[in-house]
Parts: structure tokens; C-alpha cells; sequence
């Protein structure tokens, strides 16, 4: 080993076992067929044996190697395989060294510091670094940086061996108390959380579950559709004249994200207009991908709206085969129109198939139909107002309105953006910097409770955000924990600015209801995203039970305060979800919360039962893991 061994420790550095690609390869080694002579000359060999031909024809002894061990160069690599064993082993050891540093609380001033060893911050540490009189240890950004100035292995092996017995009492919780104080006021001159590798890849930024038994979604079907290409969606009386008209009035209330207000303003006597429609492949379009849309979601959570109708005997398999009937009118009609003038309301059909998708659970068709929206919305002016006009052949419509409506789609783009992205985790296409997506603020009417919902969706879009490019965009297993307390700062600056008046007031209005119980799940819902690929570090553990619980008490109170249960329930799926996941990890560790946990599951496995999807709900792998859990518990959950 060189007289200075310097070891880099960076923030990608992960522990022995992380990585099976971090072993070095060991090529497979082939005997030798030629004898030792005719290697060393580098000549042709016969390979005869006893002797070749050139060792008979030179009259020397001819000596082959039976073993591929006999090799000299064998020797030779087995020794770098072993120096590079001991080189993982150093840096792994230097890890915990790192470890050490970054986890103890900084020592009483009356405590001198080592003569020659060097914390990695400007802060005194309580490390005892007696063992490491001789190296030099600073502080970089990229990590800590060591030079050992020793010049053997066993040397270096027992510094780390007597530096590891002198700071044996090592203290539980460091962040704990670490977020008493605020960042500025901090002791620790810097505090990492480091990337549980078990449980980061089941983390998810979103999560749907599909209407339908299947998981697998809709299948396009291979040959055209039942509804012609000259048809609208009208035609041949599809769906009675009753159950479209309780379809489109049902829509604006069902529709994710806030839905579009201004769609029963401008839309929906145009969409109901028979030959308004008929004349006009853009209000087809859009008529198209809303029922295709609905149908699924009306026949599971609405199913009131196919009473007395010739639809009320309708089955499962007879509303999807309708719905994707719609669906391919759709998508005929988009293929004739995206590449034609733009038109903002093709953006508002793009966002319903957006939401077909998802309810049918054809999640690899999101992304895609997202990004097609964007880019169209990016093409033209969505100001414009004339390409609206025309469509609507409504007098009446005023610039305001089209401004509000065009304002609208662009929000619902957003919000649709940052879903879609998360399911295959995929990058954004919406930027708040692209001009062409510049949201300005909403003028919140007073109780007008559906622009709060929005203006909340909106804050909510941005903390996801953040946390993904926190915590989800790189391989670093390290992340500086000023970074965590930044977006725990935004989430309570959120929960003071937003919450908290909702919690003064009191209204009997669907969309406050939304707004107090859903963005109560949601801000939960942000702790536990923000904090568990780092479990079991105390804090975590801390935050995400908290949250876990309170998410209990939050879809309790939700669905006793609405009979039957609100369809936006089906997106907080994703929230009940992640209290799941930290009740499981509290019984697979068995806790000191153990107990409460598994009556926490049981509880939250009741709420899912109460929905009117709960025959499905029982096929999904994720329910049936919780039962499991209670089940090998010996809970009953009925």
C-alpha cells in the first residue's frame, strides 16, 4: 500500500451488500494447452504430449502445466483480488467512521479536542479520535476525507478496531434533538439521514387502484369498435338520453383534482346539444372521452345514475366493453384533430383519457397522453378565444369566461403532470418557468370552496415536487438533514397558512368537506414520504407514526361524516396505503407499538371494506397482504 492512502467518502457510498455490482469480477481462467517453451517464445505449439514437435526438434525437455493454479500469473491475480478485498473493507470501514462522525452530539467545551485529528465541520465533536492520533481527517463537500500515513494494512486495521471500542457508547437519538431546536439555533454543524436500501424501492410517489376486477385494465381491442367513424356519441342511442344527461352532471363534481369549474358555464348544455354535437368533431371529441371516463367510475361509486334507465341491468363486463367503445371513438376522433389547429378543449379531452386510464388502470397510457396535452397546450395560445367561440357558437360566452376556462385546463394540466410523472417515475413535462404554463394566482371567492380545493392541490403539487427532488432523484444514500427540515418547514407553514382556518370554520359544502378531510390525508401523508426510506432513524420513526395514527383517525372521520362514501376517497388510497406500510413495519419489528399498529390495520382494512369498491378492493395483493397480517396476528378486522 502507498505511504498515503487517502479514502474519499462520498454521499453514493453504500454499506457491503448494498450493491452486488460492487465486487470485482473474477474472470474465469482457462488451462493452458500450449507446453511453457512455446509460451515463452510466443511459437506455435503442437501440443503433442508426451513432448510437441519444437521441443523434440530442439532437443530440450518439453513441460506442460496440468493445473490452471500452477500459473504464475495466477498467483498474481489471486493477490489483486485479495488487495482488492481489503480495499471494500477499508471503505467500508471508513463509512463507519463517517457514521460516527456525522451521528454524535458535539462535546462540552471543557473537553479538549485531539491534538492532530480533525472533526469534519467547524464544530468540536464528542468523537474520541485517540485511536487516530496519526491520520488527518477534514471536512469536504463531497465527504470525509482521510489520510492514513500508514503503511500497512494490520495497522490501519487495528486504529479502526481500538477508534470503534473507544466510541462503543454511541447515543440513540441524535436527530431527535436535533429538531428541537430550529436550523438556525442548531448545535450540529451538519446531520444526515442515510437511505433505508429495503425499503426505497417500494416507496411510490403515487398510487391508483383500477375499477376494474382485473388489474391488468382495458385491452384495446384489435379490430375497430362497435361505434362507427361517422358516428357521434349520440348516435344509435349508446347510452339513453336520462343516463347521459346524470353522467354530465355528475362529472364536474367527480372530476379529480378540483375539477373545472367552468365547464357547466361554457360545456355542458353544448355537450347535451345533439346537433351541436354532431356538427362539431372537437365538442365530439370531448363529449367522447367524458362518458368513457364516467361510465367506469359512475358504475362503482354512482351507481344511481343507471336507475330507471334501460342501463340498470347492465353488468360489470357490459359497462367496460361500453366505455371502451367511447374510448376508441376518442381516440379515432384525437387522431384526426391533434394534428390539426389546436384547440384547448382537445387538451381538456387528453386530460379525460388521462383519467380513463387511470381508473381502468392503463397506467403505461398516462404518461403518455399527458405529454401529448402538454405539448399541444405549449403550441398554441390558450388565450386565444376565437378557436372557442367557434365551437360553442355561444353568444353569451364572455372573454372572462374563456380566460377562467383556459386558466383552469392549465391547472388541472399541472396537477394531472405531477401524478402521471410519478407512476413510472418519469420527468415532469409542466414547468412553473415555461412561459406557455405560467399559472397565475386564483382569486379565491369567498366560501367559494372549490377554488380553495384548488389553490390546496396546487401547494400540495409543489411539496411533492420538492420531496421527489429531495429525497427520490438521486442514488446519493445520504441526505443532509437541513434539507429535510426545509420541506418540514413548508409542511407546517402549509398546515398553519391553509389547515388550521378550515379547522375554525364549518360548512356543510362537498367541497369544504374535501378540503378539510382529504388535504388533512394528504399533509400526513407528505411526513410519511418525506421520512420513511430513512426508517429506522429515531426521527423517522417518529414522524411517520405520528402521521400513520392520525391518518386513522382522518378516514374514520371521513367516512362517518359522508354516507355513502365520497368518491375522492378512491386518490387517498395512495395515503392509506403508506399508514400500512408503517403499522406493518412496526409488527415485523415488533415494537413497542406493535399492538396498536395491528388494531390500526385492522381499522384502516374496516374503512376500505365500507367503499362501495370493496369486492374489488379484496382481489388487490395489497389488501390481501393485510389481512395476511392480521390474519397470522389472529386479528379480527370484521
Amino acid at each position: 500500500m502507498q505511504e498515503s492512502t487517502v479514502a474519499r467518502i462520498g454521499q453514493a457510498l453504500t454499506k457491503p451488500g448494498d450493491d452486488p455490482t460492487d465486487k470485482p469480477i473474477r474472470r474465469r481462467i482457462r488451462q493452458a494447452l500450449s507446453c511453457q517453451r512455446c509460451r515463452k517464445h510466443r511459437s506455435k505449439c503442437s501440443r503433442s504430449r508426451p513432448s510437441c514437435d519444437q521441443c523434440i526438434a530442439a532437443n530440450v525437455v518439453c513441460e506442460y502445466l496440468d493445473a490452471p493454479g500452477d500459473l504464475s500469473s495466477t498467483a498474481l491475480r489471486d493477490r489483486f483480488y485479495g488487495l482488492e478485498d481489503q480495499i471494500q473493507s477499508l471503505l467500508n470501514e471508513f463509512d463507519i467512521i463517517e457514521k460516527l462522525v456525522y451521528d454524535r452530539e458535539p462535546m462540552s467545551p471543557t473537553a479538549p479536542p485531539a491534538s492532530t485529528a480533525q472533526p469534519p465541520a467547524t464544530t468540536t465533536c464528542s468523537v474520541q479520535t485517540d485511536a487516530l492520533r496519526s491520520w488527518r481527517i477534514r471536512s469536504e463537500k463531497s465527504g470525509i476525507s482521510i489520510e492514513t500515513h500508514m503503511h500497512h494494512v494490520e495497522e490501519i486495521y487495528a486504529a479502526l478496531i481500538q477508534f470503534a471500542l473507544d466510541n462503543e457508547a454511541t447515543r440513540s437519538s441524535l436527530l431527535s434533538s436535533t429538531t428541537a431546536t430550529s436550523p438556525s439555533s442548531s448545535r450540529f454543524p451538519q446531520a444526515w439521514l442515510t437511505r433505508n436500501n429495503t425499503i426505497y424501492p417500494t416507496v411510490k410517489l403515487s398510487h391508483f387502484t383500477s375499477l376494474l376486477p382485473s388489474s391488468s385494465g382495458l385491452t384495446p381491442p384489435s379490430s375497430g369498435s362497435d361505434m362507427d367513424e361517422d358516428e357521434d356519441p349520440w348516435s344509435k342511442n349508446k347510452l339513453s338520453r336520462d343516463t347521459m344527461v346524470r353522467l354530465m352532471e355528475l362529472y364536474p363534481h367527480c372530476l379529480l383534482h378540483g375539477s373545472i369549474p367552468e365547464y357547466l358555464r361554457l360545456l355542458h348544455d353544448a355537450l347535451l346539444d345533439r346537433d351541436r354535437v354532431s356538427a362539431s368533431p372537437v365538442l365530439q371529441l370531448l363529449l367522447a372521452s367524458c362518458v368513457c371516463n364516467m361510465l367506469l367510475h359512475a358504475y362503482c361509486w354512482h351507481s344511481e345514475v343507471f336507475n330507471d334507465s334501460s342501463e340498470s341491468t347492465m353488468t360489470m363486463e357490459q359497462c367496460a366493453r361500453l366505455s371502451q367503445q367511447y374510448y376508441d371513438r376518442a381516440k379515432d376522433l384525437l387522431s384526426q384533430l391533434y394534428f390539426e389547429e389546436p384547440n384547448v378543449m382537445i387538451c381538456h379531452a387528453l386530460c379525460n383519457l388521462v383519467l380513463f386510464h387511470i381508473e381502468s388502470g392503463n397506467t403505461s397510457l398516462i404518461y403518455m397522453y399527458t405529454g401529448m396535452a402538454v405539448r399541444m397546450a405549449a403550441s398554441l395560445d390558450m388565450q386565444d378565444e376565437a378557436a372557442i367561440r367557434h365551437q360553442l357558437s355561444s353568444p353569451s360566452t364572455t372573454t372572462a369566461d374563456i380566460m377562467q376556462y383556459t386558466q383552469s385546463v392549465r391547472w388541472f394540466l399541472y396537477f394531472l403532470d405531477t401524478s402521471a410523472s410519478h407512476y413510472h417515475n418519469k420527468p415532469y413535462e409542466v414547468h412553473l418557468n415555461n412561459p406557455a404554463f405560467s399559472l397565475t394566482s386564483l382569486h379565491q371567492k369567498q366560501n367559494d370552496y372549490q377554488d380553495t380545493f384548488r389553490i390546496l392541490e396546487f401547494d400540495t403539487c409543489q411539496i411533492t415536487r420538492d420531496i421527489r427532488r429531495t429525497c427520490f432523484a438521486s442514488d446519493a444514500q445520504h441526505v443532509p438533514y437541513n434539507q429535510v427540515e426545509r420541506i418540514e418547514q413548508q409542511l407546517e407553514t402549509f398546515r398553519e397558512k391553509h389547515l388550521k382556518p378550515l379547522l375554525e370554520s364549518k360548512s356543510d359544502n362537498v367541497w369544504y368537506t374535501r378540503c378539510f378531510y382529504m388535504h388533512r390525508i394528504r399533509h400526513h401523508g407528505h411526513w410519511i414520504l418525506l421520512h420513511q426510506t430513512y426508517l429506522p432513524t429515531p426521527v423517522s420513526v417518529e414522524r411517520c407514526s405520528t402521521s400513520a395514527f392520525a391518518l386513522v383517525l382522518l378516514f374514520e372521520g371521513w367516512t362517518k361524516s359522508q354516507e355513502p362514501m365520497d368518491c375522492y376517497f378512491r386518490p387517498c388510497i395512495h395515503e392509506l396505503k403508506q399508514a400500512c406500510e408503517i403499522m406493518e413495519y412496526h409488527v415485523q419489528n415488533n415494537t413497542a407499538l406493535k399492538n396498536h399498529a395491528l388494531d390500526a390495520l385492522a381499522r384502516l382494512l374496516n374503512i376500505v371494506f365500507k367503499t362501495p369498491v370493496r369486492d374489488i378492493a379484496r382481489t388487490r395483493p395489497f389488501v390481501q397482504h393485510v389481512q395476511h397480517i392480521l390474519d397470522a396476528n389472529r386479528i379480527d378486522n370484521l
